[in-house]
């Protein structure tokens, strides 16, 4: 694996098989770098680690600010998946509509997030990005984004499964029937928790290798090993991570909660559920930008 002079820095040079990209800035682990790894030498001010998880949120506002882009490629996307949802594509053959939405999904949640993280990181290091070299080093890092994308759905659905099973069988064997000992209902949370608390917690740990893998160029595997990393090492930064987790994935349901609340019913009319969908899901993508100071606050440490 070579290594990079300096963590913000352009270069060409391969990490873990796939080719980094040359254009926006690059940081990662001060381990990963040649030379000297301190803050000067990467051209980030000490203001970006000693933010307190307030000052953290209330500047990832900034970057949506400044670069309206951000904003607009995701609107454009979010007005995509409306279109698809009104039935205007009932003509098209349905694995193309399929493909398209897939597509769509995976643009709005991953390629948004690598095109602010991007920006974020240059604004973080002094080397603005312009609206080309972000959708550049988006669309040169979407091969090693799908393989994270992967690796992670892997984790999260499959590895609690197939690591709960032993666990349930053995208690098939000992009791007998669960369900006739301790009923239906107890059964069925006790199997949900058994697999749903051990995903929840791999993707708590593999939230950030969507920016190691952008922002630090890292190959699909690193990326996972740097997200886990950062989601260890220290305590104090649990309090700014869940807080990002949990805010950004009550906010894609937020709006539609708050209407209901409003009109006290659950019928919310179809104009206004889609614009609350709308709202939801570009508040989700200005977290984009919390997700990328968190990544470079916490690998440049």
């Amino acid at each position: 694996m070579s290594k990079r002079t300096g963590s913000a820095t352009r270069s060409s040079s391969t990490v873990d098989g796939p080719l980094t990209c040359d254009v926006g800035p690059t940081i990662r682990a001060r381990d990963d770098t040649d030379g000297c790894g301190c803050l000067e030498c990467r051209n980030i001010d000490t203001t970006t680690t000693n933010r307190t998880v307030l000052d953290a949120l209330v500047w990832s506002v900034r970057p949506c600010r400044s670069h309206p882009s951000i904003v607009a490629f995701a609107g454009v996307i979010i007005l995509g998946n409306r279109l698809l949802e009104t039935g205007l594509t009932a003509a098209f053959p349905t694995p193309a509509v399929g493909v398209v939405e897939g597509v769509a999904a995976f643009a709005l949640v991953v390629s948004i997030r690598a095109y602010a993280g991007t920006v974020v990181a240059g604004e973080l290091t002094g080397e603005p990005v312009t609206v080309r070299e972000g959708l550049y080093r988006s669309l040169a890092r979407t091969p090693a984004l799908i393989g994270v994308v992967l690796l992670v759905a892997f984790s999260v659905l499959v590895i609690p499964s197939l690591v709960s099973l032993p666990l349930l069988l053995l208690l098939g064997l000992t009791l007998g029937s669960p369900v006739g000992v301790v009923g239906f209902p107890l059964t069925a949370a006790v199997g949900v928790l058994v697999v749903a608390v051990p995903s929840l917690f791999l993707l708590f740990k593999f939230w950030f290798a969507p920016e190691a893998c952008v922002i630090g160029q890292y190959g699909p595997i690193e990326a996972l090993e740097v997200s886990w990393r950062l989601t260890t090492n220290y305590r104090g930064r649990f309090a700014l991570i869940i807080v990002i987790v949990i805010g950004s994935a009550i906010s894609t349901h937020l709006p539609t909660a708050f209407l209901e609340f409003g009109t006290g019913s659950a019928l919310v009319s179809p104009v206004l559920s889609v614009a609350s969908a709308s709202v939801g899901e570009l508040l989700s993508v200005a977290w984009a930008s919390a997700y990328a100071h968190t990544y470079v606050k916490n690998i440049v440490l």
